[in-house]
């Protein structure tokens, strides 16, 4: 007993390694002593050695003897750091049935309960325990008892721990910092949180951690670039700090910088290649930000690195791997294996349950969501909102309310919670309290948006301004005339996801998602113009498309397509926003069949309103605002009727509500349109058996329910921002003058001449293209050597070098100036030029995105 106390002793002032190594001779001594078998497995556990732990708690399982209580407390200590609370809760009960004095046995209890989320009774515990353990445990007892105060709302008692913690002194210092900055915060006391921050600084703590804390104080107060700043400043005294890249990393996160949480990552990965945990938050910035093949390569080199690995590191590759893997049936796989490493594994349970949800199997995925919320009630009654198993305990939703309302990195509210009640009080029909909670949690996330309404509208009234009946007139033979291409489109939430539902019911369609085929042509299309140096992006440069491109592009696309399905007639495209792109596929597949989903605009702007988007930062920044889903809702009314007035073949526009109202009539219409024989298969929509990834996920493995229809009445009351937009008087466009079209490809016709030996022809038609597009660089360039061509050197020198103090970086046009100079006889400035040229070579690759082969060389001589 006295050995067991001993290694007790230890492990009490955290000389763990001596604790360990005592605790390993006696059982090599005595190896089947139940006492030292538990003792062991707790000591293995805080030293990380999960599997360890494991073995010593399966030995124990295996004698089948009668434990004493302080085994059992031990036992349930290693149940706690496996983070199985429920077994740890088990344990102690019975520790504490046998001796109910026990106050280290109390004492756990207490956190077991503050993991389950039962502050009241884990507050209860950890009193009871306070009076009976060492003057050294104290500090950490009185800090949770704050916590556990805070959370049900007694900052009283909070405040009253916190200054008996630092009365103590000691050895808590950093303990109690952390929960004397969390205290403050609560109560919205940020000058008090700061002061506790400079007085651990004074008394000793480190300065780098107490920077951090500082940090995050800042962000609490939504002072997200202030918080930046102090921790980029920190970083250039710590360079290889991976937990300030981390919180940086984070902190960007949170504003949508994903750019900046690359190059943290990336910074962090340099210093650390091995740290798996780093290529696991890789994978899932690019799995959130739709880089796909990145988010798959960072899972791949997680679980490679990890391959040896038992426990949570593990777990934590493998949850990486399955969200990434597109076949479900192994992402499944992946799941379960993360599970069995770390059972109730909470991100492992939320991806299996979501990934069920997405195939229709609902109950099931609620299985897997109750169990989270039996260990982490937050993340599992939010999971089961989103599923629409809305808690029914009015206790659960003030304890959310309450969380809702605790500053953290996000800022001083988190919105996500408060759209999870939002949700869950419109199920209660208070619409009232829904759409508070809706309008706060907006505002709170529109403080990190860039969205601007003003500029989506010019984005719009270009589009309408390039597409018009006079391009398509010079384009009659422009694209495929494919009709495997099928869209559905309109403003999200107008049931486009029910629609293209019931077009998977037939077996002559295949249903693809919101896969964004086109975005992926234009993205290759702004990479070309930067690369060209026309000053153009989409939608201007489809001008520039002569027919061999446009055609390349198409069956490019058709040639993705047939991945998803080789035997299919129709393959959908169900991306609403693809109502901006009409012209663009029109141009590309002129026959492709495009249907056009309507709804009330007041139930799609509530919607969206109701929803918190994972594309915020990207193309859904509008649904934050009222007047902003009111302006994008005009700005999709007149693109559609600018499409209706142009285009020769008919886009077949269905009404939502038509569709819940006359379900069957609706689906005939649309199989008639798609030239496509009847089939009852198609009402059958809820069963099908495909993954549904959009915020329709559960709505439609429901039968048709007409509840939405209507809906915004419930908060007509509130709309008055929306409205004001939606009444207001249509305007003409003022911002773009009329002008004359150019003729297809006109950039390329020059470049043709040119490489016919032809300037005059080409000066012609550069000439014209820069008075249309005063900034286009490469028309001023290939101007520049026409006149080459023609052997005004003088003339070609100026013009290029302007061309290339707008476009700094084409290796060729600094090999045509040097050309240029070698001819007037400036020999050092041509061989500079050269230089220059070679330099930028490797840096001045086309990207991988673009395809040199349909686009002409601009090294012309």
């Amino acid at each position: 007993m006295s050995l067991l106390n001993a290694i007790r002793n230890l492990q009490q002032q955290e000389a763990l390694t001596e604790a360990i190594t005592l605790c390993q001779q006696a059982l090599a001594v005595q190896p089947d002593t139940p006492e030292l078998l538990a003792l062991f497995a707790v000591l293995s556990c805080q030293m990380q050695d999960f599997q360890q732990g494991r073995k010593c708690l399966a030995a124990l399982q295996a004698k089948l003897i009668q434990l004493n209580a302080e085994t059992l407390t031990d036992i349930a200590a290693t149940h706690l750091l496996l983070k199985e609370p429920l077994s740890a809760l088990e344990a102690l009960n019975a520790a504490l049935a046998l001796a109910p004095k026990l106050y280290l046995a109390q004492i756990r209890r207490g956190l077991v309960m503050m993991q389950l989320g039962q502050f009241a009774e884990a507050r209860d515990d950890l009193h009871t325990a306070l009076p009976h353990c060492p003057n050294a445990q104290q500090a950490a007892i009185r800090i949770n008892i704050a916590r556990c105060a805070l959370y049900l709302g007694d900052n009283n008692e909070a405040l009253e721990q916190i200054q008996q913690t630092q009365n103590l002194g000691g050895s808590h210092l950093e303990a109690w910092l952390l929960a004397a900055v969390d205290t403050y915060i609560a109560l919205n006391r940020w000058h008090d949180a700061e002061t506790a921050i400079h007085h651990a600084v004074e008394a000793g703590s480190e300065e780098l951690k107490c920077v951090k804390l500082f940090a995050w104080v800042l962000a609490a107060q939504d002072k997200h670039g202030q918080a930046t700043h102090a921790l980029r400043e920190a970083l250039k005294q710590h360079p290889h700090d991976i937990d300030l890249l981390m919180q940086l990393a984070a902190l960007a996160r949170v504003q949508g910088h994903y750019g900046e949480v690359l190059h943290h990552l990336y910074t962090a990965i340099k210093i650390e290649p091995d740290n798996a945990s780093l290529w696991v938050q890789l994978a899932q910035s690019g799995h959130k930000h739709f880089d796909g093949a990145s988010a798959k390569l960072a899972a791949e080199k997680a679980l490679a690195l990890t391959e040896k690995e038992i426990g949570l590191k593990r777990a934590e590759a493998l949850v990486a791997i399955a969200t990434v893997t597109t076949e479900a049936q192994q992402a499944e796989n992946y799941y379960q294996q993360a599970l069995n490493q770390v059972p109730n594994y909470a991100p492992a349970s939320l991806g299996l349950g979501h990934l069920l949800l997405q195939w229709g199997r609902i109950d099931e995925a609620t299985v897997f969501f109750e169990a989270v919320a039996a260990h982490h009630p937050i993340l599992g009654y939010g999971a089961l909102i989103n599923a629409r198993r809305f808690p029914d305990d009015p206790e659960i939703l003030a304890r959310i309310e309450k969380l809702a309302y605790l500053p953290s990195m996000q800022g001083t509210v988190s919105g996500s919670l408060l759209f999870d009640l939002a949700a869950a009080w419109e199920h209660q029909k208070d619409y009232a309290k829904a759409f508070r909670f809706a309008n706060e949690a907006n505002e709170a996330s529109r403080k990190f948006l860039s969205y601007s309404a003003v500029r989506h509208t010019q984005y719009c009234q270009a589009i309408r301004h390039i597409f018009t009946s006079e391009f398509f007139a010079q384009r009659r033979d422009y694209g495929n005339p494919s009709c495997l291409p099928a869209f559905v489109l309109g403003m999200p939430r107008s049931g486009t996801t029910l629609v293209e539902q019931i077009l998977g019911g037939h077996q002559a369609v295949f249903v693809a998602g919101e896969i964004g085929i086109l975005s992926g042509v234009i993205q290759k299309l702004n990479a070309w113009e930067r690369h060209l140096g026309s000053g153009q992006q989409y939608p201007s440069c489809v001008r520039d498309l002569t027919a061999e491109q446009a055609r390349y592009f198409a069956d490019d696309i058709l040639k993705e397509l047939r991945q998803y399905s080789p035997d299919a007639h129709y393959i959908v495209d169900k991306l609403p926003h693809n109502f901006e792109h009409i012209g663009f596929i029109r141009l590309l597949f002129p026959h492709a069949p495009i249907i056009n989903v309507q709804r009330e605009p007041r139930d799609v702007a509530v919607s969206n309103f109701f929803i918190d988007y994972q594309a915020k930062f990207g193309g859904m920044g509008f649904a934050y605002d009222l007047k902003d889903i009111g302006e994008q809702i005009r700005d999709y009314q007149a693109l559609m009727r600018h499409w209706d007035k142009i285009l020769s073949k008919p886009i077949l526009t269905v009404c939502y509500e038509d569709v819940v109202t006359n379900t069957e009539a609706i689906a005939r219409k649309i199989l008639a349109y798609l030239e496509l024989a009847w089939t009852d298969s198609v009402l059958n929509f809820q069963n099908l058996e495909r993954a549904v990834k959009t915020a329709s996920v559960w709505q439609v493995r429901q039968p048709i329910y007409n509840t939405s229809t209507e809906k915004w009445r419930r908060y007509q009351d509130f709309l008055q921002p929306l409205e004001t937009v939606l009444t207001a008087t249509a305007t003409e466009d003022t911002t773009m003058a009329a002008s004359v079209e150019l003729p297809a490809g006109y950039f390329f016709q020059g470049m043709a001449y040119l490489q016919d030996n032809l300037p005059e022809q080409a000066i012609a038609v550069f000439a014209k293209l820069l008075r249309h597009h005063p900034q286009h660089a490469a028309a001023l360039h290939m101007l520049g050597i026409a006149n080459y061509q023609l052997g005004n050197h003088q003339k070609a020198l100026a013009l290029v070098k302007t061309s290339i103090a707008h476009q700094c970086h084409h290796a060729s046009w600094y090999k045509n100036l040097s050309t240029i100079l070698m001819a007037l006889g400036q020999l050092d400035d041509a061989q500079a030029a050269k230089a220059k040229s070679e330099q930028l070579k490797t840096l001045n690759r086309l990207s991988s995105e673009v395809s040199t082969s349909i686009f002409e060389n601009t090294d012309i001589i």
